[in-house]
């Protein structure tokens, strides 16, 4: 007689491959949840990074080429007009030949340029901008302004606090009005700036290239360098996240006069420009 045979798979044995199947899904399915979390984290962090660094270098490169334009020839004109006013006062012919020349009115407009700016917006008058078209109206440089106002969110049904920039192409006497908004970034924790002029220790907080009440220091003088707080708030799966980056932006030409000034506040002399400029650096702090 032949022996049956008993070979397959006991109760036990299934259950316990069963058992093992179900664990393997249950890693796998938990891992693959996993790494598309971190994708996703991972995603999120880049775009805001990226966002931020984009707004920055936008910044930066108005910043680095703010121009401080004053009319030689105007200057020249202006001193004839008082040599002039002095020469009649004298009893003198007004007319009279002079050192300077040319002997015509000065009738021409002061195109200097202006540079307003305190600790949450800036304007200014920049030559980071090319004429598109040789036909377009516009002067060599633009007006340029920062300012961090309420705006409503493209991606989410929500308002948020909004970063724009303010740019006119054809220069007026009013630095902070006038030209096109744009919102360059969103969700705004921190939008913060200080100046720093050769000649002074300190940064200040409020920066204006005229003379305001109880000081002349900063007539027709601009900052070498402006130092830039910029930071965001998102949210992910609920939770905050945030980021920000800050620079110190020196100006190329801040073409100082030199010349010492007088104030209220104590006596600096503003140069030329700085022999060894700030360092334009910053870094990420998430």
């Amino acid at each position: 007689m032949m022996k049956k045979s008993n070979s397959g798979f006991t109760l036990v044995e299934v259950v316990i491959a069963v058992s093992i199947l179900a664990t393997l899904t249950v890693l796998i399915a938990t891992s693959s949840s996993r790494a598309l979390r971190s994708k996703k984290k991972i995603q999120a962090e880049l775009s805001d990074v990226s966002s931020l660094r984009d707004t920055m270098k936008v910044i930066r490169a108005d910043i680095q080429q703010i121009y401080n334009h004053y009319d030689y020839e105007k200057e020249i004109l202006d001193q004839v007009s008082k040599v002039k006013k002095q020469n009649a006062a004298a009893g003198q012919n007004p007319n009279a030949p002079t050192s300077v020349l040319p002997a015509r009115e000065n009738k021409r407009e002061d195109p200097r340029t202006q540079f307003f700016g305190d600790e949450t917006k800036i304007s200014f008058v920049t030559m980071n901008q090319a004429r598109l078209m040789a036909s377009e109206q516009q002067a060599d440089f633009v007006e340029v302004g920062y300012e961090v106002r309420a705006c409503k969110s493209l991606s989410k049904d929500k308002t948020t606090q909004c970063l724009f920039r303010r740019v006119q192409s054809i220069l007026d006497n009013d630095i902070e009005k006038g030209g096109t908004e744009t919102v360059i970034l969103e969700n705004i924790k921190e939008f913060n700036l200080r100046y720093l002029v050769e000649g002074k220790e300190d940064w200040v907080k409020e920066w204006k290239s005229v003379i305001v009440p109880g000081s002349t220091a900063t007539k027709n003088i601009f900052p070498d360098a402006v130092e830039v707080n910029l930071g965001i708030e998102t949210e992910f799966e609920g939770k905050p996240k945030k980021y920000s980056l800050q620079y110190v932006v020196p100006l190329h030409f801040a073409n100082n006069v030199k010349a010492t000034t007088q104030s209220t506040t104590g006596t600096f002399a503003p140069g030329a420009g700085s022999a060894t400029p700030p360092s334009d650096n910053g870094g990420l702090v998430q």
